[in-house]
């Protein structure tokens, strides 16, 4: 929310500390600031307001409700009905109708006649402008001042343009209406409508529609404030991608309390910038009224909780500043609470109040008297970080892959991606396409094999569980090894540590097949290639884990971590015969001082003797940091290689 010292400064007698400060005042006790800027001679602070705030700080209310409690400050008494216009019994009651009071909680609307319609004052203009806002008239700029002002939504329309009743129900199966912004939306049955007897003329609590909206030739208003059911607000903005302010604001749920003030607020400021507007009587659907929720706690619940020793005297002050009723009853308080702050439910959250508003920074760091002996283990995570444990000291690199894929047996209903919209089934088809990635990049890490393990959830319709795949692919062929060979070696080590009686049932050629354990199927060995994959959940009570001090776990070694260059490198061998007496650092020397600075790796991959000359092979890796190479300039660097070499008496293969 974006919070303007201006507009703020309205709601206090005495003067604001600067934003700078209110921002420090923010940040430690209420919620993140994430900038401030000067704006049109204001001074804006954006503040990250997050649910557990969004029900009474989205608001400047709201908002001067925490700086009188952080700072003390004076507030200017404002009564809401002061300028509020007086009910005209010759203008006509508004007709409306709410088929779900499950979903539209309370419905207050008034019709107001004889309305002139103008661009609003710059006062106005300014005070929108300075949270993101754009003025659009007067009628409409008065809803939004009464939103921000009381986090109340409200909606107006064109008294003219709507045909009988009003009615808040549920759309019907692809109904249709065009909104404010001329969108075309197709309904569903899951929607909420405003409607009259002619269809749709708004999304309930989402967006207002073409048909009725006010523009500068309207006369006569229908002013509604309501209060709609949070998560159906959200899955109807949501699903059309129309979220907004005043959909924020309901998804986040606010009281119905608050749409009787919200009418007063909005007709006062009408009234202000119309005065010869008529203002009829208010209709007021509110058949459960909310009832303030009352919690009942102690001093010393709240200071064993915080670690703190706050008098129960200060409690009460500090809780009577953000308007909660307190009384004392002997070592308890009553705690009555006020309709805005639906936050506060539990005495676990009077705690967080009392924190808060006492100040963390004020409680001092209690050691924790336990030490790691006497917290018990998990014996999931100690099992799966044994296993970590015993692939790492086997040159295996550990994979976090996404859970999400194209295809699976259970689905999202809004995915974020066409490719994402399933949860996974297995690992073994995400290890395939990572082996698949990481073989590419072997020759620049002087790979001949890559290994890879993940651990993680799969999602089945028989249920969830943690899977373990480990995956080899070799990238340098070796006459009688294979990834599959490799992988069924791997099983067999693996096993033997974890102490668990796996069967395997395999091929002809022992290379892939099922694998078993007490009578059930957990899971598969190479039927990928060079991929074994089981139901981890399945062997973990069974494994037999050595006590933690003779593990043998090393500190992390120190890595520094570079950019690396997103351009495609390119591989050159070069191979030669010296006489015996020359040794590969010779060799070495030549190629590091003409390879110029695109050759970024190169290695020895191959010696052998023959007739008193030895053969050596070096691999080397070209890559710029700028640009793709051309196989000219490559060329051209191995050529003058080659001739150094050459100029050395040395045969080049």
């Amino acid at each position: 929310m974006k919070i303007s010292h201006t507009w703020l400064q309205e709601y206090f007698k005495d003067t604001l500390p600067s934003a700078d400060k209110l921002a420090e005042l923010f940040t430690f006790h209420s919620f993140e600031v994430e900038g401030i800027e000067e704006k049109n001679g204001d001074t804006v602070i954006d503040a990250k307001i997050l649910p557990d705030r969004a029900h009474f700080c989205l608001s400047y209310r709201g908002i001067a409700d925490e700086v009188q409690a952080l700072t003390g400050l004076s507030r200017v008494e404002h009564t809401i009905d002061e300028h509020a216009p007086e009910a005209d019994v010759s203008v006509s009651v508004v007709d409306a109708r709410i088929e779900n009071a499950d979903f539209c909680r309370r419905y207050v609307s008034r019709r107001v006649n004889n309305v002139s319609i103008t661009e609003s004052p710059e006062k106005v203009k300014a005070m929108l402008e300075a949270v993101d806002g754009r003025s659009i008239n007067t009628i409409v700029d008065a809803t939004n001042l009464a939103m921000f002002d009381y986090n109340q939504p409200l909606h107006t329309f064109d008294a003219d343009k709507v045909k009988g009743t009003i009615v808040v129900r549920a759309a019907q199966e692809g109904e249709v209406i065009t909104l404010l912004d001329g969108r075309e939306v197709t309904l569903t049955s899951d929607d909420s409508v405003i409607a009259d007897d002619e269809g749709p003329l708004a999304i309930a609590g989402v967006k207002g529609g073409k048909r009725a909206e006010v523009t500068m030739e309207t006369k006569n208003l229908i002013i509604e404030s309501a209060n709609f059911h949070p998560s159906a607000v959200r899955r109807t903005a949501t699903k059309y991608n129309l979220r907004n302010e005043s959909s924020k604001r309901f998804e986040n749920e606010i009281t119905p309390e608050f749409a009787m003030d919200g009418m007063v607020h909005v007709s006062a400021l009408i009234k202000k910038l119309s005065p010869d507007a008529t203002f009829g009587p208010v209709s007021d659907f509110y058949p459960h009224p909310a009832v303030k929720t009352v919690i009942t706690t102690n001093a010393e619940f709240i200071n064993k909780k915080l670690g703190s020793t706050i008098s129960q005297g200060k409690i009460k002050v500090l809780l009577e500043k953000q308007s909660i009723e307190v009384a004392e009853k002997g070592n308890d308080l009553e705690l009555t609470i006020p309709f805005h702050r639906l936050d506060l439910m539990l005495p676990e959250d009077v705690v967080e109040e009392v924190g808060r508003l006492y100040g963390y920074e004020k409680i001092a760091g209690t050691p924790q008297k336990s030490t790691a002996s006497d917290v018990p283990s998990h014996p999931a995570f100690y099992a799966t970080e044994y296993i970590k444990n015993i692939l790492l000291t086997q040159n295996f690199s550990e994979a976090y892959l996404y859970a999400f894929t194209h295809k699976g047996d259970i689905e999202v209903a809004y995915p974020l991606a066409s490719d994402k919209k399933a949860l996974r089934t297995n690992l073994s088809d995400g290890m395939l396409k990572t082996l698949d990635m990481n073989a590419r990049n072997a020759d620049l890490l002087f790979l001949d094999s890559v290994k890879m393990f993940e651990i993680g959830k799969v999602f089945t319709e028989k249920g969830e569980h943690n899977s373990l795949c480990v995956g080899i692919r070799r990238v340098k062929k070796v006459k009688g090894q294979t990834s599959n060979e490799d992988i069924r070696q791997l099983r067999e080590t693996l096993f033997e540590k974890l102490g668990v009686n796996i069967v395997t049932l395999c091929t002809v050629d022992d290379t892939g097949g099922l694998i078993r354990f007490k009578g059930q199927q957990i899971g598969t060995i190479n039927n990928i290639d060079g991929i074994m994959e089981i139901n981890l959940d399945a062997i973990i009570p069974h494994i037999e884990i050595p006590a933690y001090d003779t593990l043998g776990f090393v500190p992390a070694p120190k890595v520094e971590y570079k950019p690396f260059s997103p351009f495609p490198f390119m591989v050159r061998d070069i191979a030669l015969f010296v006489p015996d007496e020359v040794e590969a650092g010779e060799i070495e020397e030549i190629i590091v001082e003409n390879g110029t600075d695109l050759l970024i790796k190169h290695r020895l991959f191959d010696t052998f003797k023959k007739d008193g000359k030895t053969s050596y092979a070096f691999r080397m890796i070209f890559q710029s940091n700028e640009r793709t190479l051309t196989d000219e300039e490559i060329n051209k660097v191995m050529t003058n290689i080659s001739e150094k070499m050459k100029g050395k008496g040395w045969e080049v293969r």
